[in-house]
């Protein structure tokens, strides 16, 4: 459709421009995360589109071609029909799965951290249906253009990034660019989705846009391989080996495409044999080892070793993530809930399931970097089967499109490229706003050019009374869209904004700035209450380390204490919640010496117990309450159901072995002990050595004592309190002349303990 209102006109272009320019959006400390900046934006932005849309549509004298644009997407027969309702399908399942959600809440607004939720996914959903309805032919052309130019703009960001250009706006690297997308992975997909139609436009136009076109392609090829995101890297080969080998160009140029289609196979082969020949040289050659662009690519993306363990480690996940579908297949956890079907079924027994590039070796993952684990665990497998059928669809409708309009063949097939490298890196990822946002632009071109003839939606004639209804409905609307826009969108942003400038208070050093920061934030409720509290929890601890009066340290548990209990009644099924309460009450009992908490800090380990069953940190965690509060045997029986669910947490075993030496079974405890060393565990320590010397004081081993002494002392060699237990040890045994060694030790660090040392040696006789 025309919309004679130019003024309108433009106003839809740049509210459009506007949402596709937020890729490069990322400015600390208002829009950090980046992602979480991105989407408070775009909602915003959006939120005040869609209200003049509906404003639109019941302002008109004569509705129309807007009621015969609705009638044409109910009617089976209509080209867009099915895919069209497959899109709002899928708003619907999502939808569902969020009303009977684990955590509704939660689903319903994610946190800054990812920036997901169903709210921001139904409003991608809708940001491509307007696009579908609004945007015609000769908007299409400046819209991608547009997207090119962003693309372009975060490309060059990447790249001066990596060469350390402009370090005072952004941030340097040596290895791997993220530019303005916050990680390397979400550049590379964003990239990989704009690559295949920037290639297509290049072909079609033949005139001197194509140059510009096929530069954007070459910059956006050039930036995807520093990322070194080998997920996109599949996602370019199974893109470009559909768009070059199944490409069906005019009828005269088939026996030349076909001998190069045969040459460009025969090298993809040679270049696969040959990075795999190189992967297994001990050195690689010296001209690549002089490029290091080169270097890093084969050392990494195309490493065989390296991706088979990446495969390795991430399929692991995905056999948790197979469990916690069995159990709720129809419509999963929720959005945003992969964690707690993760965390239920969590099994560290899996190999190489806490050894990943995904988590950092922890074993906690929120996010099943597959698309469809993601999709099936969080929204159900209906929600997963219309997804697929999306593309399908829209895939299957293009290439029908081919032969009926064979001068934009070239534009289909570059989007079913799209479509098939995006879902390959997908099956290893995950998207952000950028990749969202492009690829719900696709879907909504793929419906432009699949229902090429839509009847405009906008009647020609507005009319120049309004109803009193109208007027009410809009009044009521807008009203909304400020209350919305407050609630939803500023106010949580600020709040965000203040904890990220109580974060470089932190790294400053400065923990009294940073606590007064957050606890004014916490009284400010928002959509992101307990993403506050888990901040608030991250500087205590920081602020906790660093602390060295004890009734201040009691003062920082207290505190940390009341927040993740607040964080229980928001999110009562989030697991590190209830651990975390157990280990801060743990806290307070071995500073406090409140061994009556005892009941509390069983009942916040059980609780995370029963939301993650076989999650041996918790278990470490809880054998501690039994040693701090003296009962050795609970701790000695906690520690072997650790150690049953797998042998090959170390924790598990010194802990076994303390509780053991605790209850005088010393020989046995120091065999867990050695099992623990084997195993990677630090014994010697000052912390494992500090909590070995209070086992042994506890049974009276004197021997075993004056073994360790001497290895704590070399942490703390000045501190005369070591000497004068040694002495103590050494008299113990009736070893009189090392227990004189150490008391005059006892008195050259302390002079002013003279007296006692002379008390302590009529002793020795």
């Amino acid at each position: 459709m025309e919309i004679k209102n130019s003024k309108l006109r433009w106003f839809y272009l740049i509210g459009f421009c506007l949402i596709l320019a937020l890729p490069l959006l990322n400015i600390p400390p208002w829009f950090s995360p980046p992602d979480w900046g991105k989407t408070i934006v775009f909602r915003i932005i959006f939120s005040i589109m869609l209200f003049v849309f509906i404003c639109q549509a019941l302002f008109k004298k004569n509705n129309e071609n807007f009621l015969l644009t609705v009638k044409n997407l109910l009617q089976p027969k209509s080209k867009v029909f099915l895919s069209f309702w497959l899109l709002v399908s899928l708003l619907g399942t999502f939808f569902l799965a969020t009303i009977f959600s684990q955590d509704s809440y939660f689903s319903f607004f994610g946190s800054p951290y990812r920036a997901g939720g169903f709210l921001n996914f139904a409003f991608y959903i809708f940001f491509a249906i307007l696009a579908f309805l609004i945007l015609k032919k000769h908007d299409w052309q400046k819209i991608w253009n547009f997207a090119f130019i962003i693309g372009f703009l975060v490309s060059l960001a990447a790249i001066f990034q990596q060469l350390g250009l402009f370090s005072d706006i952004l941030i340097s690297v040596s290895w791997r660019p993220s530019s303005t997308t916050g990680a390397p992975s979400f550049l590379a997909i964003y990239l990989l989705l704009l690559i295949f139609l920037a290639i297509s436009f290049a072909i079609q136009k033949r005139n001197k846009k194509s140059l510009f076109y096929l530069f954007c392609a070459g910059l956006f090829f050039y930036v995807i391989s520093i990322t070194l995101t080998r997920a996109a890297y599949l996602g370019l080969i199974v893109g470009f080996s559909y768009f070059f080998f199944f490409y069906l160009p005019a009828s005269h140029l088939k026996k030349k495409f076909n001998f190069l289609k045969i040459s460009v196979g025969l090298i993809l082969i040679l270049g696969i044999l040959g990075s795999y020949w190189l992967n297994k040289q001990p050195e690689l050659p010296q001209f690549i080892q002089e490029i290091p662009i080169l270097q890093n690519i084969i050392t990494r993306p195309l490493s065989i070793e390296t991706a088979f363990s990446s495969i390795s480690s991430r399929s692991s996940g995905w056999k948790v993530a197979l469990k916690a579908l069995e159990e709720k297949p129809i419509l999963g956890y929720g959005p945003e809930n992969f964690s707690i079907g993760f965390d239920k079924h969590y099994d560290p027994s899996i190999p190489n399931i806490t050894k990943t590039e995904i988590n950092g070796g922890t074993g906690w993952w929120d996010r099943a970097h597959n698309f469809v684990f993601e999709i099936s665990v969080c929204s159900g497998i209906p929600a997963l089967i219309i997804y697929l059928l999306l593309f399908g669809t829209l895939f299957w409708q293009l290439q029908k499109r081919k032969k009926e309009n064979p001068n934009k063949t070239i534009i289909y097939h570059g989007i079913q490229a799209a479509f098939l490298a995006y879902l390959t890196a997908n099956f290893f990822s995950f998207d952000s706003y950028s990749s969202y946002i492009i690829s719900f632009l696709l879907i909504a071109y793929s419906l432009h050019l699949i229902q090429c003839d839509t009847n405009d939606v906008y009647p020609q004639h507005y009319a120049k009374r309004y109803g009193r209804a109208n007027m009410l409905i809009i009044f009521v609307l807008f009203i909304g869209l400020i209350w919305f826009n407050w609630n939803y969108n500023l106010k949580p942003l600020q709040i965000n904004k203040e904890i990220k400038l109580a974060l470089w208070e932190i790294r400053a050093e400065n923990c009294p700035n940073a606590l007064a920061i957050m606890e004014k934030s916490l009284l400010q409720h928002s959509i992101i209450d307990s993403h506050v509290r888990l901040e608030y929890i991250d500087i205590i601890n920081s602020c906790f380390d660093k602390e060295s009066d004890k009734n201040k340290k009691k003062e920082l548990i207290e505190k940390a204490i009341q927040a993740l209990k607040e964080n229980t009644e928001i999110q009562p099924n989030y697991t590190r919640n209830w651990w975390f309460l157990g280990i801060y009450t743990n806290y307070l009992i071995d500073i406090a010496d409140k061994k009556e908490l005892k009941q509390q800090a069983n009942y916040y380990f059980e609780r995370a117990n029963s939301l993650s069953p076989k999650r041996q940190e918790i278990f470490k965690d809880w054998i501690k309450t039994h040693i701090l509060t003296g009962e050795y045997q609970k701790a000695k029986e906690k520690a072997r159901e650790c150690v049953d669910i797998s042998v090959d947490f170390a924790e598990c075993w010194q802990l076994k072995g303390l509780s053991q030496i605790y209850l005088g079974e010393i020989k046995q405890g120091k065999e867990c002990l050695k099992i623990a060393k084997k195993q990677g565990y630090a014994l010697e320590s000052y912390k494992s050595l500090s909590q070995l010397v209070s086992a042994y004081i506890k049974v009276e081993s004197y021997p075993d004592l004056i073994e360790i002494y001497p290895k704590i002392i070399k942490f703390e060699p000045e501190n005369f309190q070591y000497w004068a237990s040694l002495a103590v040890c050494y008299q113990a045994v009736g070893d009189y002349e090392n227990a004189r060694k150490a008391a005059q030790k006892v008195i050259e660090l302390s002079p002013e303990s003279k007296p006692n040392v002379e008390e302590f040696l009529k002793t020795l006789k």
